[in-house]
This record gives C-alpha cells, sequence and structure tokens, in this order.
C-alpha cells in the first residue's frame, strides 16, 4: 500500500514537471508557416526575409535577409533544407523551405521559427510586398530641447521669462514622453502660460512648446538655470538617454530687501523596480529655506491608475487626491510625511507632486503665490513572484489533478481488493 505522504510527493513532482514543460514550450514560436510569392518578403521587427528567386523545376528557392536594408544573409535552398541567423543578438530564426509551387508568380512555402526570444516583444511581424527596400523600419528619435530667457541682467524682485521647447530632428517617433523642469533655487514661479504633465508623442520633424513661464528673482548672484529633461522611448518601446536642454545663466543684481517664502519638497522613494504588490516605501519632505514663514501650504500627490498610495495620519484624501495640508509654515522649518505605495498593475509609472504656498515678501500689500510640480523618475512594475501561475493554459492545471485522480482512484481500488 503507497503512503498517503509518499503519494502527496509523487504528484507534486508531476504538477512542477507539468508546468516546467509548458513554460519551455514557449522557448521557440513558429511565427509564420505559409507561402510567399517570389519578390515579397517577410518582417521580423527590423529584419526582412525576401524570396528573391523561386525555382520550381530545381525544388530550390533563393533567399536574403536584411536588417534595416543592410544584408546579412543570402542562401539557396532545396525544399526540406534550412538556414538559421542571430536575431537581435539575443534569438534565432530558423527559416525552412517547406514546397515551391508554379502560377503566375511562383511561391515558396516558408516555416520560420524563431526561438531564444520574447514573443510578446515583436512589434512587427507580417508580410512586406515587394520585400526590404518597401518595408518599414523602427528608428531613433531625437529631441532637441531649447530653454531661453528674455533677459540674463535683472534686479532682486524682478521677473525673467523662461520659454522651453522641443523639436524630434530623428527619424522615428517619439513615444512615452515625459518631461522634468526642475524648480529653480533663488526665484519664485511668479506667473505659468504654457505648462505640461503626463505622457505625450513628438512627431518626427516636429516642435512644440513646452513651458512659457516667469521667475521672480529673490536673491543677488549669478545662477544657472536648471535643465529641462525628458525620458522617451521610439514606436518600438525601446528606450533612449535622456534628452536635456541648454542651462540659461542669469545674473541678479541687488534691489530692494525682499524677503521670501521658499519651499523645497523633495519626494524620496527607497526603490524605483518592484514586483506588482510589493510595497515601496516613500518620503516626501518639506523645507521652508527662504527667510519668510509661508502659509495655506498644500502639497498633493497625483497616483497614477495601477497604483495605490497608502498614507500617514497626515496625509488626507481631498476630493479624491492624497493632500498635505499646512496651515502656517516657518523659517528653516522642516518636516517629512512617509507614506506606502502598493502597485497592483504591471507597468511604468510615475509619481506628480504639486504643491502650492503663499507668503508676504515684506515689500508688496498682496501676498504671493507659488506653485510648482515635480516629478519622480520611472517606476518600474515586473509581474509578481506567481503571477505566472495564473497566466499557464487550464489544461497545465486539469492534466496534473487527472492524473492524480487516477493515481487515487486505482490506488483505493487495489486497497479495496488487498482488503478483502
Amino acid at each position: 500500500m503507497v503512503q498517503p505522504t509518499r503519494l502527496f510527493i509523487i504528484s507534486l513532482c508531476m504538477i512542477l514537471s507539468c508546468i516546467a514543460l509548458a513554460g519551455s514550450a514557449s522557448a521557440a514560436v513558429e511565427v509564420y508557416n505559409s507561402s510567399i510569392e517570389m519578390g515579397n518578403g517577410y518582417q521580423i521587427n527590423n529584419y526582412v526575409i525576401d524570396v528573391t528567386d523561386v525555382f520550381v523545376s530545381a525544388n530550390s528557392a533563393s533567399f536574403y535577409v536584411y536588417e534595416q536594408n543592410k544584408e546579412v544573409k543570402n542562401i539557396l535552398l532545396n525544399t526540406g533544407d534550412f538556414f538559421e541567423f542571430d536575431f537581435e543578438g539575443r534569438g534565432k530564426v530558423k527559416v525552412t523551405l517547406r514546397t515551391v509551387s508554379s502560377g503566375i508568380i511562383p511561391r515558396a512555402g516558408v516555416s520560420i521559427v524563431l526561438s531564444n526570444y520574447n514573443y510578446q516583444s515583436l512589434y512587427k511581424n507580417d508580410i512586406v510586398n515587394g520585400g526590404h527596400e518597401f518595408a518599414t523600419y523602427s528608428g531613433t528619435p531625437e529631441l532637441r530641447m531649447s530653454k531661453t530667457i528674455d533677459k540674463s541682467e535683472i534686479g532682486v524682485g524682478d521677473i525673467v521669462r523662461v520659454t522651453v521647447t522641443v523639436e524630434n530632428v530623428g527619424d522615428d517617433k517619439a513615444v512615452d514622453v515625459i518631461f522634468q523642469d526642475p524648480q529653480q533655487a533663488r526665484f519664485l514661479l511668479y506667473e505659468t502660460f504654457v505648462t505640461h504633465s503626463g505622457q505625450t508623442t513628438v512627431d518626427v520633424g516636429e516642435s512644440k512648446t513646452l513651458y512659457v513661464y516667469q521667475l521672480k528673482a529673490t536673491e543677488a548672484g549669478t545662477y544657472t538655470l536648471s535643465p529641462t529633461t525628458a525620458s522617451f522611448s521610439n514606436t518600438a518601446g525601446q528606450k533612449f538617454p535622456l534628452a536635456s536642454s541648454n542651462s540659461p545663466v542669469v545674473t541678479v543684481g541687488a534691489s530692494e530687501d525682499l524677503v521670501n517664502a521658499e519651499l523645497e519638497v523633495t519626494t524620496i522613494l527607497d526603490r524605483y523596480a518592484v514586483s506588482r504588490n510589493e510595497d515601496i516605501q516613500g518620503t516626501i519632505r518639506i523645507k521652508n529655506t527662504g527667510d519668510a514663514p509661508a502659509t495655506g501650504v498644500t502639497v498633493s500627490v497625483q497616483v497614477p491608475d495601477g497604483m495605490e498610495l497608502i498614507g500617514s495620519s497626515d496625509i488626507e484624501t481631498i476630493s479624491g487626491v492624497p493632500t498635505i495640508y499646512l496651515e502656517s509654515f516657518g523659517v528653516q522649518q522642516e518636516r517629512e510625511f512617509s507614506f506606502t505605495l502598493k502597485p497592483q498593475e504591471v507597468g511604468t509609472y510615475t509619481l506628480s507632486v504639486q504643491n502650492s504656498y503663499r507668503f508676504n515678501n515684506g515689500v508688496d500689500a498682496q501676498l504671493q503665490q507659488v506653485s510648482s510640480s515635480s516629478v519622480t523618475e520611472n517606476i518600474y512594475v515586473s509581474k509578481g513572484k506567481y503571477d505566472y501561475l495564473f497566466e499557464q493554459p487550464i489544461y497545465v492545471y486539469l492534466v496534473p489533478l487527472l492524473i492524480i485522480g487516477l493515481i487515487a482512484g486505482w490506488i483505493y481500488y487495489r486497497h479495496k481488493q488487498y482488503k478483502f
């Protein structure tokens, strides 16, 4: 008689083996199995396999492989033969000539198998009429950003106008573009005319005005304005290094004795790459580095869909937005507010923080209003440790359970026989 513990161990091993076999089956994928007319090609991402000639009487066909119009291989195959080539430095493509057939235009029956590559990463996978010369390839977007000022010499309390533009001078559209324009130290955001937030796209040759705003100088000195940066990808989903604007220099001369409240609002996360449902610990740090107290301080956190913010008692939800509100905030005062982010969906996210406050500059009768925003670096959320179990086909689980049921039934049947 088989002991229950041993039966359980055998069954568990069978389940794990079935799941492992199901996972390994995705290592090689047949992306195409049909015929291609002579003169046409088949495109896989930036690679095109051209069928240049079909020789029906000789049961053969010739193939040329191109990577973005650059020839990487050419070969003549007989039916039943195959050739292989490396794909994007990590995968491999196997092309088999299965049949040749005549007609108005001869055709080659072809099987194309892709191995050692994540099939979900394919962004182009189709017939190209006319071959590689008519293929559309993913290119390289190039964002050229410019930050300009209307004057480079001002006095304390004076206004300088800042304009930020971007132009895509590359050969592909820039997608998932996120611009970041840092708050300027020793300046107050006086008035905003044009602003930009969230993700956007910049087409090839397109030019955009991203920001137009005025800064009020609060302290004498020579200052280099921080550059505006942009993270972006191409249409194939490939990420590129940050693009950055120039950094204009502003010289501020001594003027009236103004005072100001200058709040530095910094968002710090303990990590930027996590698995789904893993917690991210965050801190919002607020510090008044100016020489006047601030009033009506409001800091709101824009949490993207797919993530949840669990705040402390000092972070309340106002109109659905997690918000920190401080009636007053003194000179050199500093506070920290901790929170937890719980990513619920796989994806790439950013956390946007907006703040506003008022203060008396000691000169103007009216309180000065200041507002600014900042965006964290990209937060990458991947699948959880056990998510893959829910992605397996139902038969992966049903087949082992059926086998276990049959084994258990047989053991029970034999047990009944021997019992008597």
